[in-house]
């Protein structure tokens, strides 16, 4: 037999598992921006910084969330056609989504996901790159900040 199966993969079953792009690079489209979920009410940053990222319990899951009431495989994280998706992966508990259990659902800015007991504020980011430097707009904003003295005639040492 030549076809080889990663371990943990039954055949026909290529999504098996949440780590079922290995072997393959993934490609990340151009206009990626990573989903960050800022946990609710503590502030720490959980930063999806792929494309496609599995959430659960289980110590092969790309973010893990170890706590009982959150399912081995709980939710799928997908970036695709300019935004990034939420999918339920029948979880026991759900996915909700501002309040409403939720399927599949694609993510705001400053929604509300709950996934098991954890609750997160989602903050897309553009890419650094992808803003404009205005650098006279930069200068003026670092100068007005400064703090001003009677004396005007101070020079730098």
């Amino acid at each position: 037999m030549d076809d080889h199966q990663p371990p943990g993969e039954a055949p026909g079953h290529s999504l098996q598992g949440p780590h079922w792009h290995r072997g393959r690079p993934l490609e990340r489209p151009a206009d990626f921006a990573p989903l960050r979920l800022v946990l609710q009410p503590s502030g720490l940053v959980v930063e999806l910084s792929e494309p496609d990222m599995v959430i659960g319990r289980h110590s092969t899951a790309d973010v893990r969330l170890p706590l009982p009431d959150v399912s081995r495989r709980h939710c799928r994280f997908v970036y695709a056609d300019g935004c990034w998706q939420v999918f339920d992966l029948n979880s026991l508990n759900g996915v909700h989504l501002n309040g409403e259990p939720v399927g599949q659902a694609i993510l705001q800015p400053h929604d509300v996901l709950r996934i098991g007991g954890f609750t997160f504020e989602v903050d897309i980011r553009r890419q650094p790159h992808d803003d404009p430097v205005d650098s006279d707009n930069v200068i003026r904003n670092i100068a007005d900040a400064l703090p001003r003295s009677g004396s005007q005639n101070r020079q730098a040492s």
